[in-house]
Protein backbone atom coordinates (compact mmCIF):
# COMPACT_ATOMS: atom_id res chain seq x y z
CA UNK A 1 0.00 0.00 0.00
CA UNK A 2 1.42 3.63 -1.04
CA UNK A 3 2.06 5.99 2.01
CA UNK A 4 -0.28 8.51 -0.35
CA UNK A 5 -3.13 6.74 0.32
CA UNK A 6 -3.65 8.04 4.15
CA UNK A 7 -2.91 11.53 2.21
CA UNK A 8 -5.27 14.54 1.52
CA UNK A 9 -4.76 15.21 -2.17
CA UNK A 10 -6.11 18.16 -3.77
CA UNK A 11 -6.43 18.77 -7.55
CA UNK A 12 -5.75 22.28 -8.77
CA UNK A 13 -3.82 22.51 -12.28
CA UNK A 14 -4.48 20.34 -15.51
CA UNK A 15 -2.59 16.97 -15.69
CA UNK A 16 0.32 16.86 -18.09
CA UNK A 17 2.18 13.92 -20.17
CA UNK A 18 5.41 14.75 -20.18
CA UNK A 19 7.93 12.43 -22.47
CA UNK A 20 11.09 14.37 -22.65
CA UNK A 21 14.29 13.20 -24.27
CA UNK A 22 15.78 13.18 -27.91
CA UNK A 23 14.95 9.93 -30.25
CA UNK A 24 13.76 7.10 -29.37
CA UNK A 25 16.52 5.04 -28.84
CA UNK A 26 17.67 8.08 -26.28
CA UNK A 27 17.42 7.91 -22.78
CA UNK A 28 13.99 9.99 -21.10
CA UNK A 29 11.36 9.63 -19.14
CA UNK A 30 7.61 9.41 -19.25
CA UNK A 31 4.71 10.53 -16.51
CA UNK A 32 1.55 9.10 -15.47
CA UNK A 33 -1.48 9.46 -18.44
CA UNK A 34 -4.05 11.85 -18.73
CA UNK A 35 -7.42 11.48 -17.85
CA UNK A 36 -10.37 13.07 -18.45
CA UNK A 37 -11.58 15.89 -16.01
CA UNK A 38 -8.87 14.32 -13.46
CA UNK A 39 -10.09 14.45 -9.64
CA UNK A 40 -6.76 14.37 -7.35
CA UNK A 41 -8.03 11.58 -4.80
CA UNK A 42 -5.61 9.70 -2.05
CA UNK A 43 -4.80 7.14 -4.41
CA UNK A 44 -3.80 10.16 -7.67
CA UNK A 45 -0.88 9.08 -9.83
CA UNK A 46 -0.57 12.11 -10.53
CA UNK A 47 -1.02 16.09 -8.88
CA UNK A 48 0.93 18.69 -8.99
CA UNK A 49 -0.47 21.19 -6.05
CA UNK A 50 -2.31 21.02 -3.30
CA UNK A 51 -3.49 23.25 -0.54
CA UNK A 52 -5.14 22.67 3.03
CA UNK A 53 -6.42 26.06 5.23
CA UNK A 54 -5.56 25.43 8.93
CA UNK A 55 -8.12 27.96 10.93
CA UNK A 56 -6.43 30.08 12.63
CA UNK A 57 -2.92 29.63 11.12
CA UNK A 58 -3.33 30.16 7.18
CA UNK A 59 -3.01 28.63 4.02
CA UNK A 60 -0.19 26.38 3.18
CA UNK A 61 0.43 24.76 -0.49
CA UNK A 62 2.87 22.11 -1.71
CA UNK A 63 3.48 21.81 -5.32
CA UNK A 64 5.70 19.17 -6.89
CA UNK A 65 8.40 20.52 -9.46
CA UNK A 66 9.09 19.80 -12.74
CA UNK A 67 10.56 16.62 -14.10
CA UNK A 68 13.62 17.19 -16.49
CA UNK A 69 16.47 15.04 -17.81
CA UNK A 70 20.09 15.43 -16.24
CA UNK A 71 23.12 15.87 -18.18
CA UNK A 72 25.30 11.72 -18.51
CA UNK A 73 27.34 11.78 -15.43
CA UNK A 74 25.44 13.97 -13.65
CA UNK A 75 25.75 18.11 -12.98
CA UNK A 76 29.24 19.39 -12.19
CA UNK A 77 27.75 20.60 -8.65
CA UNK A 78 26.69 16.67 -8.24
CA UNK A 79 29.80 15.41 -9.34
CA UNK A 80 32.15 17.98 -7.36
CA UNK A 81 29.69 16.96 -4.23
CA UNK A 82 30.46 12.96 -5.02
CA UNK A 83 34.04 13.27 -5.31
CA UNK A 84 34.65 15.27 -2.25
CA UNK A 85 32.55 12.96 0.49
CA UNK A 86 33.05 11.22 2.68
CA UNK A 87 33.14 8.00 0.51
CA UNK A 88 35.31 9.08 -1.61
CA UNK A 89 37.87 10.36 1.37
CA UNK A 90 37.56 6.57 1.96
CA UNK A 91 38.56 4.92 -1.43
CA UNK A 92 35.95 4.93 -3.37
CA UNK A 93 35.94 6.40 -7.06
CA UNK A 94 33.49 7.81 -9.43
CA UNK A 95 33.18 8.03 -13.25
CA UNK A 96 31.23 9.35 -15.54
CA UNK A 97 29.86 7.12 -18.20
CA UNK A 98 31.09 8.05 -21.52
CA UNK A 99 28.50 9.15 -23.96
CA UNK A 100 28.38 5.82 -26.32
CA UNK A 101 26.87 4.39 -22.56
CA UNK A 102 24.26 6.64 -22.66
CA UNK A 103 21.31 4.90 -21.60
CA UNK A 104 18.69 3.81 -24.57
CA UNK A 105 16.06 2.98 -21.69
CA UNK A 106 14.10 4.91 -19.99
CA UNK A 107 12.29 6.09 -16.16
CA UNK A 108 8.77 5.34 -16.61
CA UNK A 109 7.53 7.59 -13.48
CA UNK A 110 3.80 5.66 -11.99
CA UNK A 111 3.10 8.43 -9.39
CA UNK A 112 4.18 11.53 -8.67
CA UNK A 113 2.31 13.45 -6.22
CA UNK A 114 2.62 16.15 -3.46
CA UNK A 115 1.35 15.49 0.16
CA UNK A 116 -0.01 16.72 3.51
CA UNK A 117 0.11 13.86 6.20
CA UNK A 118 -2.89 15.28 8.38
CA UNK A 119 -1.68 13.46 11.35
CA UNK A 120 0.08 14.61 14.42
CA UNK A 121 2.96 15.23 13.52
CA UNK A 122 1.50 17.23 10.44
CA UNK A 123 4.10 16.17 7.89
CA UNK A 124 4.34 17.56 4.24
CA UNK A 125 6.43 15.86 1.01
CA UNK A 126 5.99 14.21 -2.04
CA UNK A 127 6.29 10.89 -3.29
CA UNK A 128 7.91 9.41 -6.32
CA UNK A 129 8.04 5.72 -7.70
CA UNK A 130 10.42 4.98 -11.11
CA UNK A 131 10.59 2.11 -12.88
CA UNK A 132 13.62 1.96 -14.72
CA UNK A 133 12.81 0.48 -17.89
CA UNK A 134 16.31 -0.74 -19.27
CA UNK A 135 16.78 -0.88 -22.92
CA UNK A 136 19.44 -2.60 -25.53
CA UNK A 137 22.98 -2.57 -24.04
CA UNK A 138 21.76 -1.17 -20.58
CA UNK A 139 23.33 -1.99 -17.33
CA UNK A 140 21.00 -4.43 -15.56
CA UNK A 141 21.40 -6.58 -12.30
CA UNK A 142 21.99 -6.54 -8.79
CA UNK A 143 25.31 -3.85 -9.15
CA UNK A 144 22.61 -1.58 -10.69
CA UNK A 145 21.79 1.09 -8.41
CA UNK A 146 20.20 4.91 -7.67
CA UNK A 147 22.18 7.79 -6.30
CA UNK A 148 20.52 10.91 -5.12
CA UNK A 149 21.46 14.47 -4.49
CA UNK A 150 19.23 16.88 -2.32
CA UNK A 151 18.87 20.58 -2.11
CA UNK A 152 16.87 22.30 0.31
CA UNK A 153 16.54 25.10 2.94
CA UNK A 154 15.34 23.09 5.88
CA UNK A 155 18.73 21.46 6.86
CA UNK A 156 18.55 18.14 9.13
CA UNK A 157 21.59 17.01 11.30
CA UNK A 158 21.74 13.24 11.23
CA UNK A 159 22.94 11.28 14.45
CA UNK A 160 22.12 7.60 15.33
CA UNK A 161 19.25 8.85 17.15
CA UNK A 162 17.55 10.11 14.19
CA UNK A 163 17.56 13.39 12.14
CA UNK A 164 17.05 16.64 14.47
CA UNK A 165 15.83 19.82 12.49
CA UNK A 166 17.77 22.82 11.88
CA UNK A 167 15.78 26.57 12.19
CA UNK A 168 14.08 27.25 9.41
CA UNK A 169 16.16 28.71 6.26
CA UNK A 170 19.41 26.28 6.97
CA UNK A 171 20.31 25.41 3.84
CA UNK A 172 21.68 21.71 3.19
CA UNK A 173 23.44 20.20 0.22
CA UNK A 174 24.12 16.51 0.35
CA UNK A 175 24.01 13.24 -1.17
CA UNK A 176 20.79 11.79 0.21
CA UNK A 177 21.92 8.11 2.28
CA UNK A 178 20.98 9.81 5.12
CA UNK A 179 22.87 8.36 8.09
CA UNK A 180 25.78 7.30 6.13
CA UNK A 181 26.90 10.77 5.46
CA UNK A 182 28.07 11.81 9.11
CA UNK A 183 28.34 7.71 10.79
CA UNK A 184 31.15 5.43 9.23
CA UNK A 185 30.53 2.17 9.51
CA UNK A 186 27.02 2.55 10.39
CA UNK A 187 24.86 -0.90 10.31
CA UNK A 188 21.71 -0.71 8.29
CA UNK A 189 18.91 -2.12 11.19
CA UNK A 190 17.27 -3.39 8.01
CA UNK A 191 20.33 -5.86 6.82
CA UNK A 192 22.83 -6.01 9.77
CA UNK A 193 24.87 -8.50 7.90
CA UNK A 194 25.69 -5.74 5.12
CA UNK A 195 27.59 -2.40 6.48
CA UNK A 196 26.17 0.35 4.62
CA UNK A 197 28.63 2.50 4.22
CA UNK A 198 28.47 3.35 0.56
CA UNK A 199 26.76 6.37 -1.61
CA UNK A 200 23.60 4.57 -2.90
CA UNK A 201 20.25 5.84 -2.03
CA UNK A 202 18.26 2.23 -2.75
CA UNK A 203 19.94 1.33 0.58
CA UNK A 204 17.21 3.41 1.88
CA UNK A 205 14.89 3.35 -0.63
CA UNK A 206 12.32 0.52 -1.80
CA UNK A 207 13.97 -1.87 -4.81
CA UNK A 208 12.24 -4.35 -6.35
CA UNK A 209 14.38 -6.77 -8.89
CA UNK A 210 11.56 -8.44 -11.69
CA UNK A 211 12.76 -11.36 -13.85
CA UNK A 212 13.67 -8.95 -16.37
CA UNK A 213 15.45 -7.09 -13.47
CA UNK A 214 13.97 -3.92 -14.16
CA UNK A 215 13.80 -1.74 -10.58
CA UNK A 216 11.62 0.14 -8.82
CA UNK A 217 12.32 2.63 -6.96
CA UNK A 218 10.06 4.28 -4.69
CA UNK A 219 10.91 7.68 -2.42
CA UNK A 220 8.60 9.65 0.02
CA UNK A 221 9.92 12.62 1.63
CA UNK A 222 8.07 14.21 4.65
CA UNK A 223 8.64 17.07 6.75
CA UNK A 224 7.66 18.38 9.99
CA UNK A 225 7.07 21.60 11.28
CA UNK A 226 4.99 22.54 8.18
CA UNK A 227 3.56 25.96 8.32
CA UNK A 228 4.79 29.69 8.92
CA UNK A 229 8.14 28.84 6.50
CA UNK A 230 8.23 28.20 3.10
CA UNK A 231 10.25 25.14 2.07
CA UNK A 232 11.96 23.90 -1.31
CA UNK A 233 13.15 20.64 -1.52
CA UNK A 234 14.77 19.14 -4.97
CA UNK A 235 16.80 16.47 -6.25
CA UNK A 236 18.60 15.03 -8.64
CA UNK A 237 18.45 11.00 -9.74
CA UNK A 238 20.80 9.09 -11.21
CA UNK A 239 21.29 4.95 -12.38
CA UNK A 240 24.76 4.32 -11.29
CA UNK A 241 26.76 1.06 -11.58
CA UNK A 242 29.43 -0.79 -9.96
CA UNK A 243 30.57 -2.41 -12.94
CA UNK A 244 33.57 -4.82 -11.89
CA UNK A 245 32.22 -5.59 -8.42
CA UNK A 246 34.78 -8.68 -7.84
CA UNK A 247 37.90 -6.38 -8.47
CA UNK A 248 36.67 -2.77 -7.75
CA UNK A 249 33.95 -3.24 -5.47
CA UNK A 250 34.40 0.49 -4.90
CA UNK A 251 34.45 2.22 -8.09
CA UNK A 252 31.16 3.34 -9.65
CA UNK A 253 29.77 4.64 -12.76
CA UNK A 254 27.12 7.25 -13.31
CA UNK A 255 24.87 7.25 -16.10
CA UNK A 256 21.62 9.60 -16.90
CA UNK A 257 19.35 11.30 -14.24
CA UNK A 258 16.55 12.77 -13.85
CA UNK A 259 15.58 16.08 -11.58
CA UNK A 260 12.20 16.29 -9.20
CA UNK A 261 11.15 17.57 -6.15
CA UNK A 262 8.49 19.87 -4.52
CA UNK A 263 8.20 23.48 -2.50
CA UNK A 264 5.77 24.42 -0.08
CA UNK A 265 4.15 28.22 0.23
CA UNK A 266 2.47 29.46 3.38
CA UNK A 267 0.18 31.99 2.92
CA UNK A 268 -1.21 33.60 6.30
CA UNK A 269 -4.76 35.09 6.54
CA UNK A 270 -5.37 38.58 5.24
CA UNK A 271 -6.24 40.20 8.52
CA UNK A 272 -5.98 38.21 12.18
CA UNK A 273 -6.31 40.05 15.06
CA UNK A 274 -6.32 39.05 19.01
CA UNK A 275 -7.40 40.44 22.12
CA UNK A 276 -7.17 39.48 25.88
CA UNK A 277 -9.68 40.30 28.21
CA UNK A 278 -11.44 38.57 31.44
CA UNK A 279 -14.64 38.16 32.44
CA UNK A 280 -15.79 39.40 36.12
CA UNK A 281 -19.04 37.56 36.15
CA UNK A 282 -21.63 35.95 34.54
CA UNK A 283 -23.73 39.07 33.91
CA UNK A 284 -20.88 40.76 31.95
CA UNK A 285 -20.70 41.08 28.32
CA UNK A 286 -17.50 42.36 26.58
CA UNK A 287 -17.58 43.52 22.85
CA UNK A 288 -15.17 44.00 20.29
CA UNK A 289 -15.65 45.78 16.69
CA UNK A 290 -13.59 45.26 13.72
CA UNK A 291 -13.92 47.81 10.77
CA UNK A 292 -12.65 48.82 7.47
CA UNK A 293 -13.06 45.24 6.04
CA UNK A 294 -13.98 43.81 2.67
CA UNK A 295 -17.34 43.22 2.09
CA UNK A 296 -17.77 39.28 1.26
CA UNK A 297 -14.74 38.46 3.03
CA UNK A 298 -15.06 35.11 5.21
CA UNK A 299 -13.73 35.21 8.50
CA UNK A 300 -13.49 32.80 11.89
CA UNK A 301 -13.46 33.94 15.43
CA UNK A 302 -12.35 31.93 18.69
CA UNK A 303 -11.87 32.01 22.06
CA UNK A 304 -8.96 30.65 24.11
CA UNK A 305 -9.41 30.06 27.71
CA UNK A 306 -7.15 27.62 29.06
CA UNK A 307 -4.56 29.92 29.77
CA UNK A 308 -1.73 29.57 32.77
CA UNK A 309 -3.58 32.49 34.88
CA UNK A 310 -6.98 30.34 35.14
CA UNK A 311 -7.91 27.44 37.65
CA UNK A 312 -10.88 26.67 36.16
CA UNK A 313 -11.88 28.62 32.87
CA UNK A 314 -14.78 30.36 32.13
CA UNK A 315 -17.32 29.05 29.72
CA UNK A 316 -17.56 31.77 27.02
CA UNK A 317 -20.31 32.66 24.84
CA UNK A 318 -18.96 33.98 21.43
CA UNK A 319 -21.72 35.68 19.13
CA UNK A 320 -21.95 38.09 16.35
CA UNK A 321 -24.12 40.71 15.22
CA UNK A 322 -25.23 43.28 13.19
CA UNK A 323 -24.70 46.93 13.56
CA UNK A 324 -27.96 47.72 14.09
CA UNK A 325 -27.43 44.82 17.44
CA UNK A 326 -29.49 41.79 15.31
CA UNK A 327 -27.72 38.64 16.15
CA UNK A 328 -26.07 36.70 13.18
CA UNK A 329 -24.71 33.76 14.80
CA UNK A 330 -23.62 32.41 18.21
CA UNK A 331 -21.13 29.43 19.63
CA UNK A 332 -20.96 27.92 22.89
CA UNK A 333 -17.86 25.24 23.32
CA UNK A 334 -15.93 24.00 20.27
CA UNK A 335 -13.00 26.66 19.70
CA UNK A 336 -10.10 24.74 18.16
CA UNK A 337 -8.44 25.58 21.37
CA UNK A 338 -8.88 25.89 25.06
CA UNK A 339 -9.76 23.20 27.36
CA UNK A 340 -13.29 22.89 26.51
CA UNK A 341 -14.99 26.11 27.51
CA UNK A 342 -13.90 27.88 24.61
CA UNK A 343 -16.17 28.97 21.56
CA UNK A 344 -15.78 29.44 18.06
CA UNK A 345 -17.67 31.13 15.09
CA UNK A 346 -17.48 31.64 11.27
CA UNK A 347 -18.91 34.30 8.62
CA UNK A 348 -18.98 36.46 6.41
CA UNK A 349 -18.42 40.51 6.72
CA UNK A 350 -21.32 42.51 6.10
CA UNK A 351 -21.94 45.41 3.12
CA UNK A 352 -20.94 47.56 6.12
CA UNK A 353 -17.46 46.48 6.87
CA UNK A 354 -18.14 45.87 10.21
CA UNK A 355 -17.38 42.60 12.82
CA UNK A 356 -19.34 42.85 15.85
CA UNK A 357 -18.12 40.51 18.59
CA UNK A 358 -19.45 39.71 21.98
CA UNK A 359 -17.96 37.31 24.86
CA UNK A 360 -19.41 36.66 27.71
CA UNK A 361 -20.64 33.95 30.39
CA UNK A 362 -22.24 30.52 28.60
CA UNK A 363 -25.43 29.50 29.93
CA UNK A 364 -26.20 32.18 32.12
CA UNK A 365 -22.43 32.15 34.14
CA UNK A 366 -22.83 28.94 35.95
CA UNK A 367 -20.77 28.74 39.06
CA UNK A 368 -17.21 27.69 38.71
CA UNK A 369 -17.52 28.67 35.13
CA UNK A 370 -18.51 33.05 34.67
CA UNK A 371 -14.90 33.99 35.72
CA UNK A 372 -11.32 34.22 34.49
CA UNK A 373 -9.51 35.30 31.38
CA UNK A 374 -9.49 34.76 27.68
CA UNK A 375 -8.66 35.25 24.39
CA UNK A 376 -10.18 36.71 21.57
CA UNK A 377 -8.71 35.82 17.85
CA UNK A 378 -10.16 37.18 14.26
CA UNK A 379 -8.84 35.58 10.79
CA UNK A 380 -10.27 37.51 7.78
CA UNK A 381 -9.67 35.76 4.45
CA UNK A 382 -9.49 37.34 1.06
CA UNK A 383 -13.12 36.95 -0.47
CA UNK A 384 -11.79 34.67 -3.24
CA UNK A 385 -10.84 32.22 -0.55
CA UNK A 386 -12.79 29.66 0.65
CA UNK A 387 -10.65 28.09 3.83
CA UNK A 388 -12.22 24.43 5.20
CA UNK A 389 -13.53 26.05 8.52
CA UNK A 390 -14.24 22.49 10.15
CA UNK A 391 -12.87 22.81 13.55
CA UNK A 392 -10.90 20.17 16.17
CA UNK A 393 -11.94 18.94 18.82
CA UNK A 394 -11.65 20.68 21.91
CA UNK A 395 -11.35 18.51 25.02
CA UNK A 396 -14.18 16.32 23.07
CA UNK A 397 -16.27 19.18 21.84
CA UNK A 398 -17.11 20.48 18.78
CA UNK A 399 -19.26 22.46 16.46
CA UNK A 400 -22.68 21.33 17.70
CA UNK A 401 -21.82 18.62 19.92
CA UNK A 402 -22.44 19.03 23.53
CA UNK A 403 -19.53 17.84 25.98
CA UNK A 404 -20.17 15.56 28.89
CA UNK A 405 -19.69 17.50 32.53
CA UNK A 406 -20.26 21.18 31.52
CA UNK A 407 -23.92 20.81 33.22
CA UNK A 408 -25.53 19.11 36.13
CA UNK A 409 -27.09 17.46 33.64
CA UNK A 410 -24.78 15.78 31.42
CA UNK A 411 -22.28 14.98 33.82
CA UNK A 412 -18.57 12.82 33.09
CA UNK A 413 -19.51 9.48 33.77
CA UNK A 414 -17.33 6.61 35.43
CA UNK A 415 -14.53 5.11 33.13
CA UNK A 416 -14.53 1.30 34.58
CA UNK A 417 -15.68 -0.19 38.66
CA UNK A 418 -12.95 -1.90 40.57
CA UNK A 419 -14.10 -3.41 43.58
CA UNK A 420 -16.80 -0.97 44.40
CA UNK A 421 -15.26 2.07 43.15
CA UNK A 422 -16.09 4.06 40.48
CA UNK A 423 -13.21 5.41 38.62
CA UNK A 424 -12.37 8.06 36.55
CA UNK A 425 -9.22 8.14 34.37
CA UNK A 426 -7.25 11.49 33.26
CA UNK A 427 -10.71 13.41 32.87
CA UNK A 428 -10.62 17.27 32.73
CA UNK A 429 -10.91 19.41 35.85
CA UNK A 430 -13.78 22.03 36.76
CA UNK A 431 -16.04 19.48 35.41
CA UNK A 432 -19.39 17.84 36.94
CA UNK A 433 -18.99 14.26 38.26
CA UNK A 434 -21.09 11.60 39.03
CA UNK A 435 -21.62 7.85 40.01
CA UNK A 436 -24.98 6.37 41.00
CA UNK A 437 -25.46 7.04 44.91
CA UNK A 438 -28.05 6.73 47.84
CA UNK A 439 -26.59 8.12 50.99
CA UNK A 440 -23.07 9.39 49.90
CA UNK A 441 -19.64 8.68 48.75
CA UNK A 442 -16.20 8.98 49.15
CA UNK A 443 -13.13 10.59 46.75
CA UNK A 444 -9.87 9.10 46.33
CA UNK A 445 -6.83 10.55 44.20
CA UNK A 446 -5.38 8.34 42.22
CA UNK A 447 -1.16 9.16 40.73
CA UNK A 448 -0.76 12.50 42.08
CA UNK A 449 -3.77 13.63 41.71
CA UNK A 450 -5.10 16.31 44.16
CA UNK A 451 -8.66 18.28 44.92
CA UNK A 452 -8.69 21.96 45.04
CA UNK A 453 -12.22 22.82 45.29
CA UNK A 454 -15.96 21.45 45.36
CA UNK A 455 -17.06 24.15 42.67
CA UNK A 456 -20.65 23.37 43.00
CA UNK A 457 -23.18 21.01 44.35
CA UNK A 458 -26.32 20.18 42.75
CA UNK A 459 -29.28 22.20 42.60
CA UNK A 460 -32.99 19.71 43.30
CA UNK A 461 -35.27 18.92 46.06
CA UNK A 462 -31.88 17.65 48.36
CA UNK A 463 -30.40 21.39 49.52
CA UNK A 464 -27.78 20.53 51.75
CA UNK A 465 -25.09 18.03 52.24
CA UNK A 466 -22.22 17.30 54.64
CA UNK A 467 -18.35 17.60 53.61
CA UNK A 468 -15.78 15.88 55.67
CA UNK A 469 -11.81 15.40 55.49
CA UNK A 470 -10.61 12.45 57.73
CA UNK A 471 -12.10 12.81 60.69
CA UNK A 472 -12.82 16.73 60.34
CA UNK A 473 -16.52 18.29 58.96
CA UNK A 474 -16.26 20.89 57.46
CA UNK A 475 -19.31 21.75 57.10
CA UNK A 476 -22.91 21.69 55.79
CA UNK A 477 -22.96 23.21 51.76
CA UNK A 478 -25.81 23.76 49.80
CA UNK A 479 -26.34 24.47 45.60
CA UNK A 480 -24.19 27.29 44.61
CA UNK A 481 -21.56 27.10 47.28
CA UNK A 482 -17.72 26.42 46.95
CA UNK A 483 -15.66 24.77 49.33
CA UNK A 484 -12.09 25.83 48.52
CA UNK A 485 -9.74 23.10 50.53
CA UNK A 486 -7.11 25.58 50.00
CA UNK A 487 -8.42 28.24 51.27
CA UNK A 488 -10.08 25.96 54.38
CA UNK A 489 -7.01 23.94 55.04
CA UNK A 490 -4.25 25.21 53.56
CA UNK A 491 -3.27 22.16 51.14
CA UNK A 492 -5.11 20.12 48.65
CA UNK A 493 -6.38 17.01 49.62
CA UNK A 494 -6.66 13.72 47.99
CA UNK A 495 -9.55 12.11 49.70
CA UNK A 496 -13.16 13.31 51.01
CA UNK A 497 -16.61 12.65 51.40
CA UNK A 498 -19.98 13.57 51.40
CA UNK A 499 -22.51 12.48 53.17
CA UNK A 500 -26.47 13.60 54.22
CA UNK A 501 -27.57 13.02 50.50
CA UNK A 502 -31.54 12.31 51.37
CA UNK A 503 -32.58 12.24 47.60
CA UNK A 504 -31.29 11.61 44.31
CA UNK A 505 -31.41 14.18 41.75
CA UNK A 506 -31.65 12.42 38.01
CA UNK A 507 -33.91 10.24 37.01
CA UNK A 508 -31.43 7.91 35.77
CA UNK A 509 -28.33 6.52 37.40
CA UNK A 510 -25.98 8.78 34.92
CA UNK A 511 -27.93 12.16 37.05
CA UNK A 512 -28.18 10.87 40.35
CA UNK A 513 -25.65 12.98 42.42
CA UNK A 514 -23.04 15.12 40.07
CA UNK A 515 -20.80 17.26 41.45
CA UNK A 516 -18.04 19.48 40.02
CA UNK A 517 -14.37 19.54 41.13
CA UNK A 518 -11.38 20.77 40.08
CA UNK A 519 -7.89 19.43 40.50
CA UNK A 520 -4.65 21.09 41.51
CA UNK A 521 -3.19 20.55 37.46
CA UNK A 522 -5.59 20.62 34.44
CA UNK A 523 -6.65 16.94 34.12
CA UNK A 524 -6.98 14.59 36.25
CA UNK A 525 -7.84 10.48 38.08
CA UNK A 526 -9.85 9.73 41.11
CA UNK A 527 -11.98 6.90 42.23
CA UNK A 528 -15.31 7.39 44.05
CA UNK A 529 -17.47 4.88 45.90
CA UNK A 530 -20.88 4.69 47.33
CA UNK A 531 -21.58 5.03 51.56
CA UNK A 532 -24.02 3.10 52.02
CA UNK A 533 -24.62 3.97 55.88
CA UNK A 534 -23.75 6.71 57.82
CA UNK A 535 -19.85 7.25 59.40
CA UNK A 536 -19.74 9.51 62.09
CA UNK A 537 -17.12 12.26 61.40
CA UNK A 538 -16.91 14.55 63.91
CA UNK A 539 -14.84 17.49 64.61
CA UNK A 540 -11.05 17.34 65.75
CA UNK A 541 -8.79 19.95 67.76
CA UNK A 542 -7.11 21.13 65.15
CA UNK A 543 -4.20 23.54 65.05
CA UNK A 544 -5.08 27.43 65.71
CA UNK A 545 -3.83 28.38 61.58
CA UNK A 546 -6.32 25.93 60.33
CA UNK A 547 -9.39 26.96 62.82
CA UNK A 548 -9.05 30.66 61.87
CA UNK A 549 -8.60 30.07 58.16
CA UNK A 550 -12.21 28.45 58.68
CA UNK A 551 -13.94 29.36 61.92
CA UNK A 552 -16.30 32.34 59.90
CA UNK A 553 -16.89 29.51 56.91
CA UNK A 554 -18.34 27.27 59.39
CA UNK A 555 -20.53 29.96 61.04
CA UNK A 556 -21.88 31.46 57.77
CA UNK A 557 -22.45 27.74 57.45
CA UNK A 558 -24.21 27.36 60.78
CA UNK A 559 -26.32 30.09 59.98
CA UNK A 560 -27.61 28.78 57.15
CA UNK A 561 -29.00 26.20 58.38
CA UNK A 562 -30.25 27.83 61.37
CA UNK A 563 -32.31 30.25 59.01
CA UNK A 564 -33.30 27.16 56.38
CA UNK A 565 -34.77 25.10 59.47
CA UNK A 566 -36.87 29.00 60.45
CA UNK A 567 -38.55 28.87 56.93
CA UNK A 568 -38.82 25.59 56.51
CA UNK A 569 -40.62 25.54 60.20
CA UNK A 570 -42.77 28.98 59.09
Amino acid sequence: MRLSQHWTILLSSPLLILLTGRASFAFSFTMPSQQPNPICTPTSPYCSSISQTKPGVGTLTVSTTSVSVLPLGGTNDFFNLLTSSVWAQNGWTFNKAQPVESLTGRFDIGVYAPSIFLTTPERIGAEIQVLYNPGVGDPVGSNVHFIQRVVNNHANTITLQGAIQQPPGTPDDKIDTVLEQTQLGFIDPRNPQKPTFNPFYDTYGQVVRYPNQTILFVDIVAREDIYYNNKNWSAELYLAEVKDPINNPNEVTIYNGISWGWESIFTPPKTSKKFSDSLASGFEVDRFNLSDLTPGSKYIAWTNNDLPSNRCNPNTFLSTQNDSGFQLGFNDDSSPVGNGFASALTGTVGSSGNINLNVSAAGGGARGQDRGNYELFVDVYDPQESPDFSSAASGGGGFGKEMRGLTQQNPILPNSLQNGWQVFNKVPGCRWFDPPTTYGFEFQSLEDTLFTEILDFPAGDDQEFTVAVGDSILGNFSPGDKLDFISLLGYPVDNFRITGIDSLFGETAETAFPIQLAFQEREGSFKMRQISKPIDAEAVPEPGSILAAKGMLLWFAGMRHILRKKRQAG
